[in-house]
């Protein structure tokens, strides 16, 4: 993983994190996933402009 993370309960509910990653190039996509505290898990994938 390139960010891994434990969010305790006196962060915002919707929080941002913000991360740079080197090595991308333009049309290139990324996917991001996460599993929240409740099991659920999900992703967004973007294309590289």
């Amino acid at each position: 993983p390139v960010l891994d993370a434990e969010i305790g309960g006196a962060v915002s509910r919707n929080p941002y994190l913000g991360f740079k990653v080197k090595g991308p190039k333009a049309g290139d996509k990324v996917v991001v996933s996460w599993l929240d505290n409740k099991g659920d898990k999900n992703s967004a994938e973007a294309t590289i402009g």
